[in-house]
């Protein structure tokens, strides 16, 4: 273990937290010491809305992640989720100097901030900004602009704003628990730079995370962000929709969903869908199960797909699709994702390039772990998880650095 190099992090998600401490040591590859969960509570779409209850619930659980690393954790970063989130495109346009000279940072740096002044909601704040490409003398398409002799550059940015209220809620939580809030980052983004390779987001890729209570996209391509979005069914609905179709619990329902959960009928026997209605306590078999988490999850996909909307062109997704999230580890998933959206898909849920992780207790650890990357990865204080003990926090150049301007 090297001194200064340890970072914490933690994933509110809608039915379980998660905390991570890893040592992101200077060069060397990012390796998982602890980590632990405690169910979620006071917790709904992103938001603290019992803080009481919510930062019980994080002294738990970061109890737990320091007993297992045998450190003290001081503060950590954590993860911004839910339905308050925006993603909008921006412009922004500076003039160099007359005649025309070469482009230095400095003028980068300027147009970004122009990009950033967009107006927004009066209680949200700027989380991201990413430019999705330059413009110079009129001259588009231009990935970097540096050097390039010119009189005026222009951006388009990719911006993504949250609701003030909500991270603020979010840090109140973090604060009662005893720790300090020391960066954040948007969720599926970091599931990204957890899971897509720098290759596969320059061909372009669409990451589906399908949570409990949501699920949340993000497009990349070009080595830039495209876009992001969420919509509001997750696996919570389709284990609501198989406890009401077979008539039992929603905790037996989710052991079923987990165990022997199908999601594409072509891959069982047909059955008669009318025992749904007709019997009062139908049997479970795969077909039936197929027939109820079908629909449910094809309607997620296609809610994605429409959501995507004129500007991102699934062409564009050389890669084709990513599925993360617990929601999506039901056989067939893989496959209806290829049936919607016409491109190839596959399931990721660990990174390859994190020591430790096959050791993790079963779950969802993309988030988490992606926030242990983008914190060891970036220069921005809202990407750098505090430290733990008396070490100060290391960071390493992350390909996160590259996607996302902060």
């Amino acid at each position: 273990m090297h001194e200064g190099s340890l970072i914490v992090a933690c994933d509110f998600g809608s039915t379980t937290f998660r905390a991570v401490v890893a040592d992101v040591a200077l060069g060397q590859p990012a390796r998982v010491l602890a980590a632990a969960t405690v169910a979620a509570e006071g917790f709904q779409d992103g938001d603290f809305v019992d803080l009481k209850a919510g930062s019980a619930a994080i002294a738990r659980l970061l109890r737990a992640v320091q007993d297992q690393a045998g450190v003290v954790v001081q503060g950590f970063g954590f993860n911004v989720s839910g339905s308050h989130l925006r993603s909008v495109m921006a412009t922004g346009q500076i003039p160099i100097a007359p005649g025309g000279r070469e482009i230095t940072d400095r003028d980068v740096e300027a147009v970004m901030t122009m990009a950033r002044s967009l107006t927004i909601p009066f209680n949200h704040r700027i989380l991201a900004v990413n430019p999705v490409e330059f413009a110079v003398d009129r001259v588009g398409g231009i990935q970097d602009p540096r050097g390039r002799a010119g009189s005026r550059l222009e951006v388009r940015a990719h911006l993504i704003t949250g609701a003030s209220s909500v991270i603020r809620n979010n840090e109140n939580a973090i604060e009662k628990a005893g720790y300090t809030a020391a960066g954040h980052a948007v969720d599926v983004l970091a599931a990204a730079t957890c899971l897509v390779t720098p290759a596969e987001q320059e061909r372009g890729v669409l990451v589906i995370d399908i949570g409990g209570g949501c699920t949340h996209w993000a497009a990349l391509a070009g080595g830039r962000l495209l876009g992001i979005g969420a919509t509001p069914w997750g696996g919570q609905h389709l284990t609501r929709d198989l406890a009401s179709g077979l008539r039992i619990s929603e905790e037996a329902a989710e052991a079923v969903k987990c165990d022997r959960g199908v999601v594409l009928r072509s891959l069982v026997e047909d059955i008669d869908v009318n025992v749904l209605f007709e019997e009062e306590n139908p049997e479970e078999t795969p077909g039936l199960v197929a027939a109820v988490l079908e629909p449910r999850l094809e309607e997620i996909f296609s809610l994605v797909k429409d959501s995507l909307g004129p500007g991102i062109a699934l062409s564009r997704l050389g890669t084709g699709i990513v599925l993360t999230g617990g929601g999506g580890r039901c056989r067939g998933s893989r496959d209806l994702a290829e049936e919607v959206f016409g491109l190839p898909a596959r399931n990721r849920y660990l990174p390859e390039n994190l020591t430790g992780v096959q050791a993790l207790p079963p779950g969802q650890w993309a988030t988490a772990l992606g926030l242990i990357l983008w914190g060891g990865g970036g220069d921005r204080t809202e990407a750098a998880p505090a430290p733990v003990s008396r070490a100060r926090s290391m960071r390493w150049p992350g390909w996160a650095r590259r996607l996302f301007v902060r």
